[in-house]
């Protein structure tokens, strides 16, 4: 009869999994896909705003060099701000109209142009006056996140 106890008992021993055990698993594994699923999201989140700094920087680049490459007394011209959707792309080669808009992901971002009248004072030139323009290009998302700011200044080469 002993033995016959001992072999019921053993066989229920390792016939499988109780409910508690399986419960505690399930809650194991839950905890795990859940924690998962959060750093997947963030790092789609960083993702994205990597990608919107890039074309942030891009933009403004572009926007300097163009204005760069324009006459010093037409540059205030395009100064302001390019809203949501409405960014101008840059001129096509032996292009003169940029009335071309970016769309897809610029589409995304905010482009201010800010102009200002800055001379610059040579103290050591006997306080020799150059006037100038600051450029200040700053490009933001939708949400107002600035992803991008790019300060030059321009000498009037026509004072010169």
């Amino acid at each position: 009869m002993i033995s016959q106890l001992r072999t019921i008992s053993f066989t229920r021993a390792t016939k499988g999994f109780t409910l508690i055990e399986a419960l505690v698993s399930i809650v194991i594994v839950a905890m795990v896909a859940s924690a998962a699923a959060v750093g997947m999201g963030v790092s789609i989140a960083t993702q994205e705003d990597a990608r919107l700094a890039q074309l942030a920087t891009q933009a403004a680049q572009q926007q300097v060099s163009f204005l760069m490459e324009k006459p010093f007394a037409s540059m205030v011209d395009y100064a302001g701000t390019e809203a949501l959707g409405q960014m101008k792309a840059p001129l096509d080669a032996g292009a003169t109209d940029r009335s071309k808009v970016l769309t897809g992901e610029w589409a995304k971002l905010i482009r201010v142009t800010t102009l200002t009248s800055e001379p610059t004072t040579f103290t050591q030139y006997n306080s020799f006056v150059v006037d100038g323009m600051r450029i200040d290009v700053q490009v933001k998302g939708p949400d107002g996140t600035v992803y991008a700011t790019i300060r030059r200044h321009r000498t009037n080469e026509a004072a010169l």
